[in-house]
């Protein structure tokens, strides 16, 4: 039994702890409750205009939602980097070719960009519902991701590009893309239990959706610090009724980020590289909100997956837990607290890769023929205080990755990095102002957001599972690097959004 199959008998039997507890009330899933409400209401409504005399006729589309977002952003953008060597990608016999950077600032004082995002849920059956989001994101004047993908971090890279699970969440073209497509089976048995497969809403989580300006319930989704990636997969999940724990509930989640193709005989043993988790959410009410989740990625690709991917470098195993909070009537408001913890560990395998790619660098998760479990972790916290009366809401953030943090977030909403995954420090400072317009679709709002962030880089290979990271302070310009280090990264965004 192979390290993938043993993990996943051991999640299973981890969800079977909930099996006595679906024997109580059946308490429905987010999704199918709001299905029953809708049933409901309708039936009401047949009801009273019964006894008006009268007959309810019901709408051909009452079976299909349809909803959506878009949003106009502009960035203001400088960086500063240190001097080093560039590293070229070619060898002149075994000599690697290398030019010598002088230290630089970068920016671009004004890139726009519009997202365009629209959601579809259909009720397909009893307790059967599909959801589907498309997902249009590109640069004003621009059909390219080249004016982000400038080759300073692995997750916004020239060379990699706009990859399958950054689709839609990277500015790109003016295509509408799928950026969400799966099918849910609801409440199966009549317990508590739901299944769910396809392009999974494994983007966007808490607690990051709290300066994205949106809310999350339920047990959809996955924690920020942890996972911000457009996956294909499966969940199995469960929501028993248990008074002591409101919204307890727990799922197994399993997605596929390299599929490896067809492999011949005695050819290269390269191999899938497939994700597995265990989500718990112990506590959630309107107030509070505590999840943690445990995953595991098996056969890591050496780079963004696609045609270039040359080896499987190991395991890479991740935790994490999260708590919000929200305090009612403080002033004349209420008050948003949120505090996030994770660590990463690197399970090299035994192939004695070295992954530094010509550098002279050893690899993270190999560091030469010396394969080291280098363990890292990281911190996120937040407030944001909302005023009642005018719509206006103050938040601040910060994170702090260590040296050898690793995450798995490149979709992540940030132009310059996704900041979650930084070896360092990031800051953020924002405003929201709702209009205070009355809504006329059923999730219509409008607001502005002006926001801060800033970068401060302690060690090389931010977003990166390759690569040794160095102590940026201690760069001189003899040091060889793949990617061009930044040591400080300066962001000022705007942005006009509208939901419907």
């Amino acid at each position: 039994m192979n390290r993938f199959s043993r993990s996943l008998r051991a999640i299973a039997l981890a969800l079977g702890v909930f099996a006595p507890a679906l024997t109580a009330r059946a308490q429905q899933t987010p999704e199918a409750r709001l299905d029953a409400m809708t049933r409901e209401l309708e039936a009401v409504k047949k009801e009273v205009q019964g006894l008006k005399g009268g007959a309810v006729k019901e709408s051909p589309m009452s079976w299909l939602t349809i909803g959506g977002d878009f949003r106009t952003r502009h960035d203001k953008l400088v960086a500063h980097l240190p001097s080093y060597t560039q590293f070229l990608g070619t060898f002149t016999g075994a000599v690697p070719n290398t030019a010598a950077v002088p230290a630089k600032t970068i920016r671009n004082d004004s890139l726009f960009t519009n997202r365009f995002g629209l959601d579809l849920k259909a009720r397909v059956a009893e307790n059967v519902t599909m959801t589907t989001r498309l997902l249009m994101y590109k640069t004003f004047g621009m059909t390219t991701s080249a004016p982000t993908q400038a080759g300073y971090f692995a997750d916004r890279s020239n060379a990699s590009g706009v990859f399958d699970g950054t689709r839609g969440r990277i500015p790109a073209d003016n295509s509408l893309l799928v950026d969400q497509a799966y099918a849910s089976w609801n409440s199966i048995a009549g317990r508590p239990v739901w299944f769910s497969a396809g392009r999974r809403p494994s983007t966007g989580g808490a607690p990051g959706n709290v300066r994205q300006n949106f809310d999350i319930s339920g047990s959809a989704g996955t924690p920020a610090l942890l996972v911000d990636y457009a996956f294909d997969g499966f969940t199995l999940g469960a929501a028993p009724d248990v008074d002591a724990l409101p919204g307890l509930a727990a799922k197994v989640c399993y997605g596929r980020a390299f599929e490896a193709g067809y492999r011949e005989s005695g050819g290269p043993s390269l191999a899938d590289t497939d994700m597995l988790g265990l989500a718990l959410i112990p506590y959630e009410t309107d107030d509070w909100r505590v999840d943690a989740q445990y995953q595991r990625g098996f056969g890591i690709m050496d780079t963004i997956p696609g045609p270039n991917v040359r080896a499987n470098l190991g395991d890479l195993e991740e935790y994490g837990l999260n708590v919000m909070r929200t305090v009612r009537q403080v002033g004349p408001g209420e008050l948003r607290l949120f505090a996030a913890g994770a660590m990463s560990r690197a399970l090299p395998s035994g192939d004695r890769y070295n992954a530094g790619f010509g550098t002279g660098n050893p690899g993270l998760m190999f560091a030469g023929t010396d394969q080291k479990n280098n363990a890292g972790y990281a911190a996120y916290v937040g407030t944001r205080y909302d005023f009642t009366k005018t719509g206006t809401k103050l938040g601040a953030e910060y994170n702090h990755g260590s040296k050898y943090w690793v995450t798995f977030t490149p979709a992540a909403d940030d132009i310059w990095t996704s900041k979650l995954g930084t070896r360092g420090q990031v800051y953020e400072l924002y405003l929201v102002q709702e209009l205070m317009s009355k809504p006329v679709s059923p999730r219509g709002r409008a607001f502005f957001r002006v926001g801060w962030q800033y970068y401060n880089f302690d060690y090389t290979q931010s977003n990166s599972w390759v690569g040794a990271p160095q102590r940026i302070s201690s760069l001189t310009a003899a040091d060889m690097q793949f990617m061009a280090p930044i040591k400080q990264a300066y962001d000022i965004y705007t942005t006009f959004e509208v939901r419907f």
